[in-house]
């Protein structure tokens, strides 16, 4: 298990866990993006939802999809 995935299930896990939404946001838009690279922020805000039970900011959901293609991309070099 990965880095991200062992963060987001303990965020998961803890309602008053620091950055929170933030870590949950990462989780959430790197299941998005495994989906289709076309994946958008609603994409992210769904399965934060649906998959996580957790409403995500979509400012949040934004950024962490940003991140998550610069991470990718940069992977890829």
């Amino acid at each position: 298990m990965t880095m991200l995935w062992r963060t987001v299930l303990s965020a998961l896990q803890d309602p008053a866990a620091p950055g929170r939404e933030a870590t949950i946001a990462r989780g959430a838009a790197a299941l998005a993006l495994k989906r289709t690279l076309e994946a958008t922020a609603e994409d992210v805000l769904e399965i934060g939802l649906y998959e996580f039970g957790v409403v995500i900011e979509s400012q949040t959901a934004a950024a962490a999809l940003a991140a998550h293609r610069v991470t990718e991309a940069e992977q890829e070099r």
